[in-house]
């Protein structure tokens, strides 16, 4: 079968902005593309690739319940975890594995309905949704990285994935090396040119492997979950009603049966709800300092993620986000990561064992970034201390 593929940023159809587009053939192969959408071409499937910054993945411990059950909770478990209120979300179930933790898909709510009306104006109806990073290819023990320089994605298993951000190596690699189980190597589809591989491998300790050139265009579709489900799933893939009139009738004497049948649904999922609400206290237990007691976890866990991204209170530079941001940029190759943490405007940063000189590169880097490095000898190597040099000069270049 033909297929549109079609790749949505967040400003598509905004301001004049439009949307890059390729048309494959039965066997996969690229046909055509563009970069506006004023004469849409004809085919038999409509595919949408999301950028990967619109598409959040999240792990959560839901309840042990089939995914039909499961679908009306996705929305208040990714809130918990989330700064956006349920209501304003639309979550999707990607993976489910043995040890019970699953993985969520989360994508606004209202710039899904809107993209998916303003390509229904073109006669557009889209069968299926994916973000850009589960194109990647992607094998069973290896990480996967598109890189294109300011624009690189990451994959790290079957369902999870981000947008990177455009040190070299992203920041966000260690981040993530920090939190999973680190892969046994890191394979890297790279487009123009190519990134510096020593400094790659130095910095993250892993096997960095150059596997060729990857485009979003004639990617293979993997065989996940799609985006498009409940009340945005496709027009053609529902069912017309208005051919089961006949049935009708027939389905009125089922009522009460159906009746007691909900009642007792609306009692088990009063309760699940509950189990829902303990796990939610259950991971902000984990998540929070030890010595914080627990009243409103999803509060508390929203509180927590904007410490990161501010400081007094207001969006911030000198926030985590922010000094992982700045620190990245001028983190000079050497010494391997082995933890980070933050707390009250410092940040702090395990190294092994690092030289002098290279110390000093990055106090004078970090210094034109607005930062101050402090280092300290541990028994297992260096602790570095960063915090802001000065609250109230811009850093940002």
């Amino acid at each position: 079968m033909s297929e549109l593929r079609i790749f949505l940023r967040r400003d598509a159809f905004l301001d004049g902005m439009d949307c890059a587009w390729a048309l494959l053939d039965d066997e996969g192969r690229l046909q055509a593309s563009g970069a506006r959408l004023e004469e849409p071409p004809k085919a038999t499937l409509c595919r949408l690739v999301l950028a990967g910054e619109l598409v959040l993945s999240l792990n959560a411990s839901l309840p042990d319940l089939p995914e039909r059950r499961l679908a009306p909770l996705l929305a208040a478990a990714a809130e918990a975890m989330t700064l956006v209120d349920a209501d304003d979300i639309h979550a999707v179930l990607m993976d489910r594995r043995d040890d019970g933790v699953s993985t969520l898909a989360v994508i606004e709510d209202a710039w899904l309905g809107r993209v998916l009306s303003r390509l229904a104006a073109f006669g557009l109806r889209p069968d299926a949704a994916l973000p850009e990073y589960l194109l990647l290819p992607w094998s069973q023990g290896s990480w996967s990285v598109g890189w294109r320089g300011n624009d690189t994605l990451a994959r790290f298993d079957l369902a999870q994935g981000m947008t990177l951000d455009e040190s070299e190596p992203p920041v966000g690699l260690s981040l993530a090396l920090a939190q999973r189980a680190p892969p046994e190597g890191i394979k890297v589809y790279q487009g123009d040119g190519g990134p510096d591989w020593a400094r790659w491998r130095a910095t993250l300790g892993l096997p960095v492997e150059a596997v060729g050139v990857w485009d979003w265009r004639s990617a293979a579709w993997p065989a996940l979950p799609n985006l498009l489900q409940g009340k945005h799933a496709s027009s053609r893939n529902r069912l017309d009603w208005t051919r089961l009139r006949p049935l009708a009738w027939g389905a009125l004497a089922l009522v009460v049966i159906q009746f007691a049948g909900l009642m007792l649904d609306w009692t088990m999922l009063a309760h699940e709800d509950a189990s829902l609400r303990q796990e939610a206290r259950v991971l902000a237990e984990r998540a929070l300092p030890a010595h914080a007691a627990v009243v409103d976890p999803a509060w508390q866990m929203a509180e927590r993620l904007q410490q990161l991204h501010t400081a007094a209170g207001n969006p911030s530079a000198d926030a985590c986000v922010g000094l992982l941001g700045r620190l990245g940029r001028v983190w000079p190759a050497g010494p391997q990561v082995q933890s980070l943490s933050y707390e009250s405007g410092v940040l702090s940063v395990s190294l092994n064992e690092a030289d002098a000189a290279w110390l000093t590169r990055l106090q004078t880097a970090a210094a034109m970034r607005g930062l101050g490095v402090a280092s300290a000898q541990e028994d297992k190597g260096i602790r570095l201390t960063i915090r802001p040099s000065s609250k109230d000069t811009h850093h940002e270049q």
